[in-house]
């Protein structure tokens, strides 16, 4: 996989413990998202199910594979479209976990992220993870992270170390509209990588679809409220670039930071 990419990313009303409307709106937006040229969908924090109330999360959250994880699977397949998407996992031990998982363009699962700090309610329900790790989507290495992950510098820093490329941002994102975009645009610049954030909307919720390009600069952003997904080519090549002109990475100096 060379040159430029196709990204499309989606910001949309979940109906809270609709699995099945919800997998049925995923649909249009993939269909969306194939026929717009994107080799892949980011889908926000907990897309399939909503953002529900801790007591209900119980009831929703499957392994993977199960049944919505399959469904996922069945549509990158008819798209041949690789898709990221936030769900609700229940571990083979019972552990509930906040997960983002990204599955191919063949169906097959290339990332499976847990998130690593938990907000608020969350903490009532689900296990954290303990790492980020990266994966790969042809040659382009890929990280996860979920919402309030996107205000610790160092989940950005940690992938960019690992080689990724992209960083996928899946929220549900209580506000304000201007912290949000102004994290997604800062871990971009802080790290000379590309971010990509998929948002939940509703009354409680923030922010906007966006993609941010190595510099920080806003190469697409959602329209405030309306279901949808943005599209925007990102070039690999320039994450190389980036780094040739400030070697970022090259120059911490971790024995100077407190840990």
């Amino acid at each position: 996989m060379s040159g430029l990419f196709r990204i499309a990313c989606a910001q949309y009303a979940a109906r809270n413990g609709d699995v099945a409307a919800n997998l049925d709106l995923i649909s249009r937006l993939a269909a969306q998202a194939a026929t717009a040229g994107a080799r892949l969908l980011v889908l926000p924090e907990l897309g399939v199910t909503g953002y529900v109330r801790p007591e209900l999360v119980p009831d929703l959250a499957e392994p993977i594979p199960g049944p919505i994880s399959e469904s996922l699977a069945a549509l990158a397949q008819e798209h041949h479209l690789a898709i990221a998407a936030g769900l609700a996992e229940r571990e083979p031990d019972g552990r509930l976990r906040n997960t983002m998982l990204l599955l191919g363009p063949e169906g097959g699962e290339l990332l499976r992220y847990h998130k690593v700090h938990l907000w608020d309610t969350e903490k009532a329900w689900a296990t954290p993870g303990d790492e980020f790790p990266v994966g790969q989507l042809g040659d382009l290495t890929i990280g996860q992270w979920i919402c309030y992950d996107n205000r610790f510098p160092e989940a950005a820093r940690s992938l960019a170390k690992a080689g990724a490329q992209l960083a996928l941002s899946a929220a549900a994102w209580f506000g304000p509209d201007e912290e949000w975009e102004l994290t997604l645009r800062a871990r971009a610049l802080d790290n000379g990588i590309f971010t990509a954030g998929s948002v939940l909307l509703g009354p409680h919720f923030h922010g906007t679809a966006l993609i941010v390009d190595p510099h920080g600069t806003v190469l697409a952003r959602g329209e405030p409220g309306v279901d949808q997904i943005i599209t925007a080519e990102i070039d690999p090549a320039a994450i190389a670039r980036f780094h040739q002109r400030v070697p970022l990475l090259q120059h911490l100096r971790p024995q100077s930071y407190r840990p």
